[in-house]
């Protein structure tokens, strides 16, 4: 708890002078700063994930946290792809307004400790929110809405962002390795206040009458799970879990894909169930759940 709330300081949201040129000349000379601070992170995130005992990964995750500090103050760091960082996240929706990181640190527990920042696009000067990873603390996560205090960590894949009433949302789609016999995959909806402060959940997904904050699907390590925003169906897919047995309900290491899907289609205000009644990939008719 301690070592999370550390990193969790080093994150906080700052501003810092950082404006951002477009002058070609003037980006050369950052690209190369930021393509020194990315070899940096490049060898530490490595360490993160293949370092030999915990406090070698813990150290490498605070100096990473330290290092992209820096680097996302170099001017016009938002522009820049960090390509190298093959096991950090780092996604951006379609209207730009953000790009967000996140990557995992292995515990000696097999639980992992999530962490995440959210850079926002700013002209004027750097504006980062650390995300802080509170999935064992939080309450009511299915219908909670939590601040970036109160993230439910993860390892984000994709976001989709759409919007309703003139208000933007962003769906997230992380992986969670919950434990050594255990995955999880969450569903969760970003969207800012007045204030431009992140804030995670929103009764938006329609089960069968059952409005929810967020989705959250437990299924064995042994298996792997489609849940993703189809852009053809224009919906959310994701496969049906059920348990190996039936006397082992509610023992989610058990829970496996069955073959069949469901989907979530946008329908004035919420993403509302359906039944998907064949593969994914292909189109066909849709009968609601």
């Amino acid at each position: 708890m301690r070592k999370g709330l550390l990193f969790f300081v080093l994150f906080e949201c700052f501003h810092a002078s950082a404006q951002r040129h477009f002058n070609a000349e003037l980006d050369s000379v950052y690209v190369d700063s930021i393509r020194n601070f990315e070899i940096q992170l490049e060898g530490l995130s490595n360490n993160i994930i293949n370092g030999t005992d915990k406090a070698e990964r813990v150290t490498s995750c605070f100096y990473f946290v330290q290092t992209l500090k820096e680097a996302l103050k170099v001017p016009n760091s938002f522009d820049y792809e960090f390509n190298s960082l093959k096991t950090v996240s780092a996604l951006r929706p379609d209207d730009n307004k953000f790009r967000i990181f996140t990557w995992n640190l292995l515990l000696d527990s097999g639980r992992y400790m999530y962490f995440g920042a959210i850079q926002m696009n700013n002209n004027d000067s750097l504006v980062l929110i650390g995300l802080y990873d509170s999935s064992e603390y939080n309450r009511n996560i299915t219908y909670g809405e939590f601040d970036n205090r109160h993230w439910m960590g993860a390892l984000y894949y994709q976001i989709h962002h759409y919007v309703w009433k003139k208000k933007d949302y962003y769906l997230t789609f992380g992986w969670d390795g919950q434990d050594a016999k255990t995955n999880r995959k969450i569903i969760d909806v970003l969207w800012f206040d007045e204030k431009n402060q992140p804030h995670f959940g929103n009764e938006i997904f329609n089960l069968e009458g059952d409005v929810v904050s967020r989705l959250i699907f437990d299924f064995s390590d042994n298996t792997s799970m489609l849940c993703r925003y189809d852009t053809e169906l224009d919906a959310i897919v994701f496969a049906h879990l059920v348990p190996l047995n039936p006397m082992l309900v509610g023992r989610y290491e058990n829970y496996v894909p069955d073959g069949t899907y469901d989907m979530l289609k946008f329908e004035k205000g919420t993403w509302r169930r359906y039944e998907l009644k064949f593969d994914p990939k292909h189109s066909g008719d849709l009968r609601k759940f």
